[in-house]
């Protein structure tokens, strides 16, 4: 008995210097107390709540109220008008979209490539006369295939709404014409065209390569320079490459390289298995879509510079960079939309560069943008790499002449 008690104690004394220790590594302590209170916060939002249809007032539920769509009117006769009045109506009492009026399709699809919109709904030529002439008539709606969740929204949010309109006419012509209607036009007057943004870009992984790209190169230059650093300094070999005869901006900047080269190996080895398994096609540039990968790794290698130049070992380097990691993964649109958090959340969001990295790649891959359609992109991300850099190389300097 004696023997067990002097084990016991023995526990209770090494795990009490543990936690000691872990107490007194206080940038450990915060990443430790952090993450889950930012998991939940995130993850609490994420998923909003959906409010519940009220069938006596006939309200229309949905998780992203007023979400920005064109309406472009080509048909400009009497129903034409009656039926996009009654689209932007109930679109804006039920709080479903703002509707941004256009003159052309072209001009639609190029506010949606850039982001300024969701969806474009289109009133075609004839649509007047196909309904004076009892014939089923026909709208077109396109929709942001860069984000399936927000596409999937916008056209069941529109079929709602011309389900609506449609029955209204019917409704109308069978008060004052009997049965002598045609069945289909009777059942249905209107009807949807779903027109895609870019044919063929027909699978889920088309829309989450992109992402995972960027996710991928970001990831490993944040984490894996941190990571280099921290382990030598930890193992002792950065004092070696400190006294060697170079300068410590080489150091620097011999890292970042090996990191970005095994970031771009691991990106194109998913692009290239998504396009062998999951028919996954490149509509953009090359050149294009290369430079935005390397832009996105100039950004974060100064911050995981930053970010272990103040960590004493590679433990706390790894909680510091995971507590970074995690939200950038889910706030900068690249597996949920951010449309569905608050405004507050979708400014930390947007104030990853991680964002503009993935919204540019997937212009570029899915919708054939080119240099002037992603320049903000790169202007921000270009940004924050001469911005981190600059702080980064004399701090790092700095924290290895102590």
């Amino acid at each position: 008995m004696s023997s067990q008690l002097r084990t016991f104690s023995a526990s209770l004394k090494i795990a009490r210097r543990d936690l000691l220790d872990f107490w007194r590594a206080k940038q450990i302590v915060l990443s430790f107390l952090l993450m889950p209170i930012v998991l939940m916060s995130m993850f609490g939002y994420m998923f909003p709540t959906v409010p519940k249809a009220n069938q006596f007032v006939g309200t229309m539920p949905t998780a992203y109220p007023n979400l920005p769509v064109a309406l472009v009117q080509i048909d400009r006769g009497s129903l034409a008008n009656a039926v996009a009045y009654e689209f932007v109506n109930i679109a804006q009492a039920q709080q479903l979209f703002q509707i941004k009026e256009m003159g052309s399709f072209q001009s639609a699809r190029d506010s949606l490539v850039r982001g300024a919109i969701f969806g474009i709904v289109v009133i075609p030529e004839g649509f007047t006369d196909a309904i004076l002439g009892k014939q089923q008539a026909c709208v077109e709606v396109t929709a942001d295939e860069t984000n399936p969740q927000i596409a999937a929204v916008v056209q069941s949010e529109m079929a709602s709404i011309f389900s609506i309109i449609s029955s209204n006419i019917s409704t109308s012509y069978m008060d004052s014409k009997g049965a002598t209607l045609n069945p289909t036009f009777m059942l249905q007057p209107v009807s949807i065209i779903q027109e895609p943004l870019i044919s063929g870009t027909s699978t889920t992984f088309q829309f989450l390569a992109p992402g995972f790209m960027a996710l991928t190169v970001v990831f490993g230059a944040l984490a894996g320079v941190g990571f280099a650093i921290s382990r030598e300094r930890e193992q002792g070999t950065m004092d070696g490459l400190l006294v060697a005869p170079i300068s410590r901006t080489a150091v620097v900047f011999g890292k970042v390289l090996a990191q970005t080269v095994r970031g771009m190996i691991q990106a194109f080895l998913i692009l290239g298995l998504s396009m062998l398994l999951f028919g996954v096609r490149i509509y953009g540039s090359p050149f294009v879509m290369v430079l935005v990968l390397l832009m996105g790794v100039a950004s974060f290698v100064g911050v995981g510079i930053i970010l272990t130049s103040f960590a004493p070992d590679q433990e706390t380097a790894q909680m510091t960079v995971m507590l970074l990691q995690f939200p950038m993964m889910f706030l900068s649109g690249i597996i949920f939309p951010v449309s569905s958090l608050p405004v507050w959340m979708q400014w930390i969001g947007k104030a990853m560069p991680l964002y503009y990295a993935a919204d540019a790649l997937r212009k570029v891959v899915i919708l054939n943008a080119g240099l002037p359609v992603i320049a903000s992109d790169l202007l921000i991300l270009v940004a924050y790499s001469f911005i981190t850099l600059a702080i980064a190389v004399p701090l790092f300097q700095r924290q290895m002449a102590r």
